[in-house]
Order: structure tokens, then sequence, then C-alpha cells
């Protein structure tokens, strides 16, 4: 518009391009109207479903302490006192047998002193022996066995994996 010689033609385009800027700035205007309006609205919806979401809520509650009290009501508190009673009873009572069972007879008195004495002895005694040879027969003891006895040896395919009786490979424990 710059560029153009002041006129009538000018001022005509310059009336149109003002009238176009005022719609766009109603439009904008409009726009932004909706916008907060819609916003608004997802607002008062956000709000209603928290509310219907609370009453779920409260009414899972009120029914969980309901059936709670309805099954504390089936519980007896001296029944479990009685039950403990018996319990501890029983238990004093596995005590004095395994006690009884445990006894021993004419054993003669030890003198803890001499004991421990001998103790020191021999563990004197092994420090001072070089010879390891005792422990030969640990080093060469036979393995643990990896199946349990009486138990075939299990089948196996062609591949060499262990199968079940349907032909199935077996999935090894662990």
């Amino acid at each position: 518009m710059k560029k153009m010689r002041e006129g009538p033609a000018k001022n005509a385009l310059k009336q149109k391009a003002l009238r176009i800027l005022q719609r766009k700035k109603a439009y904008d205007n409009q726009c932004d109207g909706m916008r907060a309006q819609s916003f608004n609205m997802e607002q008062a919806t956000m709000a209603l479903q928290t509310a219907k979401d609370t009453q779920v809520v409260v009414s899972a509650m009120k029914a969980g302490v309901s059936q709670m009290k309805k099954e504390y009501k089936k519980v007896n508190i001296d029944n479990i006192e009685d039950l403990q009673d018996e319990m501890a009873d029983i238990l004093e009572l596995s005590e004095e047998v395994q006690g009884a069972l445990g006894r021993t007879y004419n054993m003669p008195d030890v003198d803890e002193d001499e004991l421990e004495a001998e103790l020191d002895a021999l563990g004197d005694e092994i420090a001072l022996d070089d010879d390891s040879s005792y422990l030969d027969d640990a080093v060469r003891a036979p393995n643990a066995p990896d199946k349990e006895p009486g138990r075939p040896e299990p089948i196996r395919n062609t591949d060499g994996v262990p199968v079940d009786e349907f032909g199935l490979p077996q999935v090894p424990a662990t």
C-alpha cells in the first residue's frame, strides 16, 4: 500500500483492509471465547466425574466396613484366648516329653576344666602335625548321586535329550 499513489482507489482499498482486520479481530475474539467455554465445560465434566468416582469409592468403603463387621461378629476373642492357652499347654507338655526322652542314665560327671584342657592339648597336637594324609580319604570321596535312588535313567531321544512317557522333551527341574 505504501507504493500506491494517493487517491480514491488507495482510500477504498485501505477501508476494505480495515474492515477485513476488524472482522479478523472479531473472529479471534469469538474463537477465544469458544475456547474458554470449551475449557469450562471440560472442567465441569471432570468435576462431575470426580464426584461420581468419589461416590463409588465411599459406597465401596461402606460395603467393606459392613462386611468386616459381619465377619468379626463370628469371631469370639474368648475362644481365641482359650485356643492360645491350650496351645501353650500342649507345647509345655511337648517340652516335658522331649526332656524325659533326652535323659541320660549312668553318665559319669565330667569336669569342664578337664574337657577344656584335653581340647587344648588336641589342638596343639594337630597344629604340630604336618601329616595331612588323613585328608586324602575326603579328596577321594565318591561323587554325590545325580539321580534319585531306585529311579531308572530317563529315556532319551536320538539327540540325547531326556523325554517323558509321551516322547516330549522334559523341562529340567531347577
